[in-house]
């Protein structure tokens, strides 16, 4: 189980795994973040245990962070995030849904050296 798991991106794919992490009892905190907040705020409405917040805080917070952005603007999410990641001691991990993207390049992007899970879900996810 983890303390908190991050979503930055609440469209149709990171709110699909959204709701499989909050039926799966994952974690004890969900945080949700989106371009957009109110849509962030919506879903957090939803989803019991989760709540809207930042990428920032997201960044700080979260042991498993889901990356559900597209993929022209990962690099600019990245560069906003990269030295909240760049200050933490703990170990995360990120979880990418961009195509064309490889594990490398989030990396390079981040500026960190942290395990990157690349994933293809489709919307049928969210029943766990």
């Amino acid at each position: 189980m983890y303390n908190c798991i991050g979503f930055i991106g609440t469209g149709n794919m990171g709110s699909a795994i959204a709701e499989a992490a909050a039926k799966s009892a994952l974690a004890r905190r969900i945080l949700l973040s989106n371009r957009t907040p109110a849509k962030a705020q919506a879903l957090a409405e939803q989803l019991p245990g989760s709540e809207a917040t930042d990428n920032l805080t997201i960044a700080r917070e979260c042991q498993l962070i889901f990356l559900g952005v597209k993929p022209q603007m990962m690099a600019g999410m990245l560069e906003e995030i990269s030295p909240v990641l760049g200050q933490r001691r703990d170990r995360f991990l990120l979880v990418t849904m961009a195509a064309g993207l490889s594990c490398a390049r989030i990396r390079e992007l981040a500026g960190v050296d942290c395990p990157v899970i690349r994933m293809m879900p489709n919307t049928p996810c969210s029943l766990g």
